[in-house]
């Protein structure tokens, strides 16, 4: 015999509350260009030796790969 599944009825409670997605920023930042080239700069400093080293791992794999599969 099959179980007889249940109807699914909305009761209207909401898991998360969804108010504050659409929200604009009332405030805008005022950064001067020598700042902004700044954080630009301190950001290359921070991803560049992460994308480096990403790369160097899957061009490594893929390396081994190619002789493991020859």
């Amino acid at each position: 015999m099959k179980k007889q599944k249940s109807k699914y009825i909305d009761d209207g409670h909401t898991i998360y509350s969804m108010d504050g997605l659409n929200k604009e920023r009332k405030e805008k930042l005022s950064v001067t260009k020598k700042e902004k080239h700044a954080i630009i700069k301190a950001a290359f400093t921070v991803y560049f030796p992460r994308l480096l080293l990403i790369l160097l791992a899957f061009s490594i794999t893929c390396l081994l790969l190619y002789f493991w599969l020859k």
